[in-house]
C-alpha cells in the first residue's frame, strides 16, 4: 500500500497497485507520499550530522560512531589572512543561516555568512558534501556513517 498526495488539493489517496496518473478528486499531480516522507527523515538525520561536523570543524561523534571529514580552504579564502580565516571559520561553526531543499529541516548543507573584514565585511560560501570513502562519489546510503566522508569547503563566491 502507497499513499499519494495530490499537488492541488492535499487529497491522500492508498493504492496497493499501479501509481495514479492524477488526483481521483481534481485530476492534479500526485506525488509519493510515502517517499516524501523517508527523504525528508533521511534529509533530518543528515542535517544533524552536518551541523554535529560543522560545530565540530572535524570529525565528531555521532551516536557513538565517528563522523568522518576535513575542512577545505579554498585560495581565495586564504589569501585574505589567519584573521579572516579565523573568523571565517568560527561563523561557518555557529552558522544558522543554511540554505537547502528543505529549509531548516533539511541536510543544512550550504551557508552564506558574512566575515568582518576592515570596515566592511564579505560573504563567504560553506558547502558541505558527501563522498564514499574512496573519496570518488556519493556515498550509497548518505546516513551510513562507515560509508561516508564529509568535506567542508569554505569559498568565496567567486569561486563556487
Amino acid at each position: 500500500m502507497t499513499r499519494y498526495q495530490c499537488l492541488s488539493c492535499k487529497a491522500i489517496q492508498i493504492t496497493a497497485s499501479t501509481r495514479p496518473d492524477v488526483c481521483r478528486d481534481c485530476a492534479g499531480p500526485v506525488f509519493d507520499l510515502d517517499r516524501y516522507e523517508a527523504s525528508l527523515a533521511e534529509a533530518r538525520i543528515i542535517g544533524a550530522q552536518n551541523d554535529l561536523f560543522r560545530a565540530a570543524l572535524g570529525p565528531a561523534e555521532w551516536q557513538g560512531e565517528i563522523l568522518r571529514g576535513r575542512v577545505v580552504l579554498t585560495r581565495g579564502i586564504r589569501t585574505l589572512g589567519q584573521v579572516f580565516v579565523d573568523h571565517a571559520l568560527a561563523l561557518t561553526r555557529s552558522d544558522k543561516g543554511v540554505v537547502d531543499d528543505h529549509g531548516c529541516h533539511g541536510t543544512r548543507s550550504f551557508g552564506m555568512p558574512e566575515v568582518p573584514q576592515g570596515s566592511g565585511s564579505i560573504r563567504i560560501y560553506w558547502k558541505i558534501d558527501l563522498y564514499d570513502t574512496n573519496g570518488l562519489m556519493g556515498p550509497e546510503v548518505e546516513t551510513e556513517l562507515a560509508q561516508t566522508i564529509r568535506i567542508l569547503t569554505l569559498c568565496l563566491p567567486e569561486e563556487y
